[in-house]
């Protein structure tokens, strides 16, 4: 009776707060009848319908606050919704674990006229091929997650970098390391808490952990730090069944919607110690990273591969994860499921690729367009067909799909592929896709939109890359400006390399005449709002830092660190990610130190 009471007292004040509500059907309500199968063979696995413990009339006020954007209201009927679902549950051993922020960058930053290097480590391959991460985040920024090995003294580390310049230069974050544990592969997301505070973004990693290199009995861990790596959290999420591991996390968000209400998700596939597939798990954190609920999704088949992406759809937004699915030996086809954002055992299956035997697909990757509901959804799936690059795509939701579309050359043997999309609508290049060439020695990049993702764009790597990682890719974007991004692994693998379409480094030699003195000059124009410049004089060929900190003395860019040959730079310095006030550049080479004061004035 109590509970009936506060659902009824939940509906009154969500009516009363509410001013213009959408008429929704029934079947747009996320509830046990609304995932159907849309298309496929009836020999395969069909729709499971869980039943969820979560009150009908709850879920339905819980849609409408997601759909008018009522951030009070989602967040006081989730802590309703929490306490009916399944809480994660984690009883593994725990390998050790630290979170390490490094006072001083580990790694070589740019190589001006070339790929930049954003470290020189070696990279893991082993295990899952998921050993890096590339994401813009909503201040703006550039930041990449790498899955390092042969690291001194560690077995596992995986270390977060960011960019304040478009990734002419990166900075470490933190880095995740264990002495005794393994890591196996890496998913990570960037979200903001509050878009008018820059320091407030903050950065999850999602990751399994084994304590041995086999990945044996790996379980799901997260962790969540701030851009600067502060206030940082190490999380254990859940554990698979006893002799089981979990492999291939994948993270995704509904953060473009939200600020402080934003909630995160994670795909697993559990498979046993032996490789057999057992089923999947869907993750789902309301409190940034620090506790998660979960359901299984229970489907007959094989699939492999999983990676999720994040639909805002009207009445209940759903989680999207595309899978390879093993149909026979000669035969994997890329299949979709569609479940409620709120971890629920219902799916739906969409039947994306539908090939004769002999023909394997493998490896998908998804991007979603994040659009408002009342907009079609727009999907890419990209992956290999007979280890040939090519992507499908839907416009409607996954409702209908067009498929196999060419992403290389016939003939042009690939792995992997990544693709990423920009939630902008203005300028179209709204998707992005990449891959590289078995050979190593290129990448290809297409940028556009669904249907036309636009030509080929061969980059000659600046270095031989390996053709066992995927490389990854994102959109770099700067107002309605989009610019195609992308990493890659060297061979070995060994180091990360990173470009950007018209990627500027910023830092530019005036002159060819040897200064007499090592000099740094007052930046002009100053005052200024946002961009200025930076001169200074090098005398003598050396390693060169160009650093700005804020009144604290804490450091908030890094605009050089490499090694210049003697001469007169300019560097010309945006500073829209910071805030208006008095900030201070020092200059260190070579025995010589200056610093001078600028004024930032929005």
């Amino acid at each position: 009776m109590n509970q009936i009471k506060n659902i009824l007292l939940i509906l009154l004040i969500f009516t009363a707060s509410v001013s213009a509500q959408r008429d929704l059907t029934p079947d747009s309500k996320l509830n046990q009848s609304s995932f159907r199968k849309v298309s496929g063979n009836e020999n395969e696995q069909p729709v499971v319908n869980g039943k969820s413990s979560v009150p009908v009339e709850l879920l339905d006020l819980y849609n409408q606050a997601v759909d008018t954007r009522n951030s009070s209201q989602k967040k006081m009927l989730t802590e309703q919704i929490e306490s009916y679902l399944q809480k994660s549950v984690f009883t593994a051993n725990v390998v050790d674990m630290e979170i390490n922020k490094y006072a001083s960058p580990p790694f070589i930053t740019d190589w001006y006229g070339t790929d930049v290097q954003v470290t020189n480590s070696d990279v893991k391959s082993s295990g899952n091929y998921r050993q890096m991460d590339l994401k813009q985040g909503e201040d703006g920024w550039m930041y990449m997650a790498v899955n390092r090995r042969n690291v001194t003294g560690l077995n596992g580390c995986i270390t977060v970098y960011s960019s304040s310049n478009g990734g002419a230069v990166w900075n470490t974050v933190t880095s995740l390391t264990s002495v005794s544990g393994y890591y196996g592969a890496v998913s990570m997301l960037v979200e903001s808490r509050n878009n008018n505070v820059p320091d407030s973004t903050r950065i999850l990693v999602y990751a399994t952990l084994s304590s041995n290199s086999s990945m044996d009995d790996a379980y799901l861990i997260c962790s969540s730090f701030r851009r600067d790596g502060s206030a940082a959290g190490f999380f254990n999420v859940a554990n698979p069944s006893a002799g089981n591991r979990f492999v291939f996390p994948s993270a995704c968000s509904d953060g473009i919607f939200w600020d402080s209400q934003t909630y995160m998700h994670a795909v697993v596939r559990e498979e046993t110690n032996a490789g057999v597939y057992v089923k999947l798990h869907h993750f789902r954190s309301t409190t940034w990273g620090v506790s998660h609920t979960s359901v299984s999704l229970n489907a007959t088949f094989d699939d492999r591969y999983p990676v999720s992406a994040f639909s805002n759809e009207s009445g209940a937004d759903s989680i999207y994860i595309a899978v390879e699915r093993v149909v026979a030996n000669d035969e994997h086809e890329i299949r979709l499921f569609a479940t409620p954002e709120i971890p629920t055992a219902s799916w739906s299956l969409r039947y994306i690729t539908d090939a004769a035997p002999g023909t394997i697909y493998e490896r998908p990757s998804i991007a979603i367009q994040q659009r408002y509901f009342s907009l079609p959804q727009r999907i890419l799936v990209t992956c290999t067909k007979n280890d040939r690059a090519v992507y499908h795509y839907s416009n409607d939701g996954g409702a209908a799909w067009n498929v196999d579309f060419g992403l290389g050359p016939v003939g042009m043997s690939v792995d992997y592929t990544s693709c990423s999309a920009d939630t902008t609508f203005a300028g179209g290049k709204d998707f992005i896709s990449a891959f590289v060439d078995l050979n190593g020695d290129s990448i290809t990049v297409r940028h556009g939109t669904l249907g036309d993702l636009g030509a080929p764009m061969y980059k000659k790597n600046g270095f031989l890359g390996t053709g066992t990682l995927a490389p990854v890719c994102a959109i770099y974007k700067e107002g309605n400006s989009k610019y195609s991004a992308f990493a890659y692994a060297g061979i070995g693998p060994s180091s990360v390399y990173y470009n950007m379409e018209l990627l500027v480094t910023g830092i530019t030699p005036v002159s060819n005449e040897l200064p007499s003195a090592f000099r740094l000059e007052q930046n002009y124009p100053n005052p200024f709002n946002p961009e200025t410049n930076i001169k200074f004089a090098v005398a003598k060929t050396g390693s060169v830092t160009l650093k700005v900190f804020d009144l604290s003395g804490r450091e908030v860019a890094l605009l050089v660190n490499e090694e210049l040959t003697a001469g007169t730079y300019n560097f010309d310095f945006n500073a829209s990610h910071l805030a208006s006030g008095i900030y201070f550049y020092k200059l260190v080479t070579n025995g010589f130190a200056d610093t001078k004061k600028m004024v930032l004035v929005k």
